[in-house]
């Protein structure tokens, strides 16, 4: 009996021994050359999935990045194993051969140690004398040897993808697309063409300015990947619609006299110079290639027919509501907020303003659209508050009845109806000063925009009357540039878009191309641009060229993406025209500014 309770007691041990975690020090087994920058990878094999690393100093060796954490699992002979990844980039510094301490980690309430590695360092010469003589010697891609192919090195080593998270989804589904560039070699890359992502709505996660790199090993050998745009894309109806192409241009340095090299990557839009790498250092030469990503075809599916509730208004995603009254007792005619607000995960930026079937007695007004969302989230993650102003003639009790909310949930795909219970309203009998500013302005709308275009086509023609006595004075006709010249001439943005606000009234179809075409026409009297140039993408790099805030450029960018959308898919992206063709006027007035 105690025989076969020591064996069991053993077998015990034996398995618990053969469960437990593995934490390997991994290093190159080549050389490393002087300068050159390589990885230290620290693997946990069935080990806990958010475990804290404790590096070491790493001494003799510059640190460059890290810790980049991975997590994923391998196929052994023994079944699948969990594998937990920390890589840490540094650059050798000196020649030698170096111990790369072990690092610490704890799992499972124990610490435990990975072990010491041994890299050697050798300098440029010793690399090229090996390079000569050893067969299994590997320079670094940055060096070029004779005969090589330069452009099927640059192939192999420099590439462009769009990753797309899924390539179907139902309308107001969003899709997660990254542009990623993946080098190897000393570069500098410019993006020439943005891809259009006509069909969607656009929501920016990352960009160009935000620098995201990282490493990724592909087929045993280091890149770095730079995030070169991530972005989420709400479609808005139903169909097959195409991500184009991104374009980038890029000048590649080799070198012919020295085996290893740091490779450094620069990447721009719109502002890499012709002059870039046109005096290359002595033994390096350039090459320029071309990269862009394959198109992308989306297939977006339309939300169910069957039992699809009457409130709803292509919400997607999952939601819950709340309301309430700024103020619950305010007097007669005085202005007071009621405040709707969305919370959860979804389309945010699709969200419509949900109807308020107002009592009579009081009257409400256009909501203002805030919104509080977290970026980083996929949906994305947050709150659309809609606040609307009311007022109510006459004191006594009003009751604004319960608010309902529908979308389509996602992940049960059915969907789903949440109420905002209805909230009292007490309106005391005190008169408020300086009451109906909102009413009237509202019911007056049309007509001071009426009254506005009559008065732009009176300032034309009197500015067409004045220009014509100018030249009946002269003896010859005056060109149109010595008129600029002398008169230092610039688009009136009020003028630009007159025949927009003729849109306005009535939900005109035509209203996001009459607002593309004359934020064209404004464009075209500064810069002439005609035919070809008349990209956004040539717009852009001219307007950072001639000094405008980064911050403005993104704000055109963003109208002349909703102009597209309204134009291409028969919607209104825009939750308030009026509020678009106002910030529009305002950015080019500034924008008119700073380019006299």
């Amino acid at each position: 009996m105690k025989k076969t309770a020591i064996i069991f007691i053993f077998l015990l041990l034996g398995l618990s021994g053969s469960a437990q975690s593995s934490f390997k020090t991994i290093v190159p087994k080549r050389p490393v050359v002087s300068g050159e920058s390589f990885q230290v990878q620290y693997i946990l094999e069935d080990g806990e999935k958010t475990a804290t690393i404790k590096p070491p100093m790493f001494k003799n060796f510059r640190f460059v990045a890290g810790p980049n954490i991975y997590i994923g699992s391998a196929s052994t002979s023994n079944g699948v194993k969990a594998l937990w990844n920390a890589v840490y980039t540094l650059e050798a510094m000196r020649p030698g051969k170096f111990v790369i301490s072990g690092a610490t980690i704890t799992v499972n309430g124990k610490m435990i140690r990975s072990n010491d590695a041994i890299i050697e360092v050798v300098s440029e010469k010793e690399a090229i004398k090996r390079f000569n003589t050893e067969k299994d010697f590997t320079p670094s891609d940055y060096f070029l040897k004779t005969g090589e192919n330069p452009y099927e090195k640059i192939r192999q080593n420099l590439f462009l993808k769009l990753i797309v998270d899924k390539n179907t989804c139902f309308v107001g589904e969003p899709v997660l697309a990254v542009f990623k560039l993946f080098s190897r070699l000393e570069s500098k890359s410019d993006i020439v063409k943005n891809p259009g992502f006509y069909g969607f709505t656009v929501y920016d996660m990352v960009n160009l300015t935000d620098k995201q790199v990282a490493t990724e090993t592909i087929n045993g050998k280091i890149f770095d990947v730079h995030t070169i745009r991530k972005v989420q894309l709400y479609p808005l109806q139903a169909g097959a619609y195409t991500i184009d192409a991104m374009e980038v241009k890029n000048k590649v340095a080799f070198s012919k006299s020295a085996v290893s090299k740091k490779a450094e990557q620069e990447i721009a839009e719109g502002l890499l110079g012709n002059n870039d790498f046109e005096t290359p250092d002595e033994g390096t030469e350039v090459y320029e290639t071309e990269l862009s990503t394959e198109p992308v075809i989306i297939r977006v599916k339309p939300v169910p027919e069957k039992s699809r509730p009457a409130a709803f208004n292509g919400a997607a995603g999952n939601f819950t509501i709340s309301s309430g009254v700024v103020n619950k007792m305010p007097g007669k005619y005085e202005e007071d907020y009621f405040e709707i607000r969305i919370s959860g995960e979804g389309n945010f930026i699709q969200l419509s303003a949900p109807t308020v079937q107002w009592p009579a007695g009081m009257e409400g007004f256009e909501p203002e659209v805030k919104d509080v969302l977290d970026k980083t989230k996929m949906p994305l993650t947050g709150i659309r508050t809609f606040r609307y102003p009311f007022v109510s003639a006459a004191p006594g009790v009003y009751i604004i009845p319960a608010v309902h909310f529908a979308f389509f949930d996602l992940d049960s795909g059915n969907y789903k109806t949440v109420t905002a219970p209805a909230i009292e309203v007490h309106v005391r009998s005190e008169e408020k000063a300086g009451i109906i500013t909102i009413s009237t302005g509202k019911k007056n709308q049309r007509k001071k925009i009426a009254t506005l275009y009559w008065l732009v086509i009176a300032g034309i023609l009197a500015l067409g009357c004045m220009g014509l006595i100018r030249v009946r004075r002269k003896d010859k006709p005056v060109q149109k540039s010595e008129l600029a010249g002398t008169m230092n001439l610039k688009p009136n943005v009020v003028e630009m878009l007159a025949p927009v606000y003729l849109k306005l009234p009535g939900d005109d179809p035509d209203f996001y191309m009459e607002l593309q075409q004359s934020i064209w026409r404004f464009f075209n009297l500064h810069f002439q641009l005609t035919g070809s140039e008349m990209k956004k993408e040539v717009l852009k790099s001219t307007l950072i060229k001639r000094g405008i805030d980064k911050g403005r450029v993104k704000e055109l960018e963003d109208i002349l993406q909703l102009c597209e959308t309204g134009m291409f898919t028969n919607s209104s992206p825009a939750s308030d025209k009026n509020v678009l063709l106002q910030e529009t006027k305002q950015l080019l007035e500034v924008i008119n500014s700073c380019l006299l």
